[in-house]
């Protein structure tokens, strides 16, 4: 029985890495059409968009491992059965349930994998994203300058005589401020500097010595100044950036600080203004972060769970008969798994937006489709391990012909 474990373990294994390398290799393909827009149209260095190129991988692998391995064992055990390996074996006296042990242990090694991936790499990888793209916004800022000619950043136009690629400083400067339309800047100085914040993810132009020309409720107002700063968010300069920390890229031990933080700043005081993490934030903004920060926490440890759950219930569905699979193929096995994955991830996209906005708990948004897979793999893994079912295929006929044979005398009635 050990060389029959390992040597199902070796078949699981081998789908359940080709099914892994191909659903990556089609997210990051879909991804780097994007990535490739932004070296082309936006002059992005190719140095940058490695950054943001490794730093997206442990998103997709969240998604990937749960489908590569519900696909990985459905192939492997279809496999089987279109070889008529799985006939045999059960001739021979070995019963489904002996399958089980080397499933479970593969299930514990993905799940382990995808907690990890979950818990460890996605925070890192949406904080290196979020760093790289910032990165991206604020060397666009920079080298996107050119000298003696107005400058687009969003909605700010910007002219400098002079500028100094390296340190970011600039010469007699002038800024038209377009963001607010009731109150026009423009802007004179003698000289300035692009100054990038990592921390609060935001790009401020420094001006000193110069003169602002503003216009606010119809009145016209001129202000000289020894210095002065406009921040510029850097989602006016690129799309795709993030400014601030969001949940989703903080550690486990930071994430359960802010939900702590949250929880706190809304038990303590019932005034209609907040301080949170040094922000004056309104309680419904308050408790819209505790609720993304509680989804955030959640999905860390649901969705690793799935990996292990579609790993009973691809075996269940990759046992059908030889004839079956002369007929379908294994282009059945793989379109029914993903089939079962879509509408797994279908009910924990609707429970994620249901709880997002305040209509469902967390926990019963994040956690009822896990309680509905297990019952699921609970119930085929019993049916097909018994024997009372040699097909999942088999047994959906069954069942649909007993419900027709219940229905019928009503409809004689009728």
């Amino acid at each position: 029985m050990k060389i029959l474990s390992k040597y199902v373990l070796r078949e699981v294994l081998s789908f359940f890495g080709i099914s892994l390398a191909a659903f990556t290799g089609l997210l990051l393909t879909l991804r780097m059409l994007r990535l490739t827009s932004l070296i082309i149209n936006r002059g992005v260095e190719f140095g940058q968009i490695a950054k943001v190129f490794l730093a997206i991988i442990p998103t997709f692998l969240e998604i990937a491992l749960p489908m590569s391995t519900l696909l990985g064992v459905m192939l492997a055990f279809a496999r089987l059965c279109g070889d008529s390996e799985m006939v045999v074996m059960r001739a021979s006296g070995i019963s489904l349930a002996r399958f089980l042990k080397p499933i479970a242990l593969f299930a514990a090694a993905v799940g382990a994998t995808s907690l990890f991936v979950s818990c460890v790499l996605r925070p890192w990888g949406f904080d290196a994203l979020s760093r790289a793209l910032f990165e991206v916004a604020r060397s666009k800022s920079i080298s996107g300058l050119a000298e003696g000619v107005f400058n687009k950043l969003g909605e700010i136009t910007l002219y400098a005589d002079a500028i100094d690629y390296q340190t970011g400083d600039l010469s007699r400067v002038l800024v038209d401020d377009k963001r607010d339309s009731e109150q026009r800047k423009v802007v004179v100085a003698k000289r300035g500097r692009i100054v990038a914040d990592e921390t609060a993810r935001t790009i401020s132009l420094i001006l000193a010595d110069g003169v602002a020309h503003e216009t606010l409720d119809g009145r016209y107002s001129r202000t000289e100044f020894n210095s002065n700063s406009l921040t510029v968010d850097p989602n006016e300069i690129k799309n795709d950036s993030k400014k601030g920390i969001t949940a989703r890229e903080l550690s486990m031990a930071r994430l359960r600080d802010a939900i702590a933080e949250y929880r706190h700043a809304l038990r303590s005081s019932d005034a209609a203004e907040l301080q949170v993490f040094g922000e004056t934030l309104t309680r419904a903004e308050v408790d819209k972060k505790l609720r993304r920060a509680k989804i955030e926490l959640g999905q860390r440890t649901s969705l690793p769970l799935a990996s292990v759950i579609m790993a009973f219930i691809g075996m269940s569905l990759g046992i059908m008969s030889p004839r079956t699979q002369r007929t379908w193929g294994a282009g059945f096995a793989a379109t029914l798994g993903l089939a079962v994955f879509i509408v797994y991830y279908a009910i924990f996209s609707v429970g994620v937006a249901l709880a997002d906005s305040g209509k469902l708990h967390v926990g019963i948004a994040l956690w009822t489709p896990n309680v509905i897979a297990s019952a699921i793999a609970v119930l085929l893994v019993r049916k097909i391990a018994s024997e009372r079912w040699n097909s999942v295929s088999e047994g959906v006929q069954r069942s649909l012909q007993r419900l027709i044979a219940l229905v019928r005398p009503f409809r004689r009635n009728a």
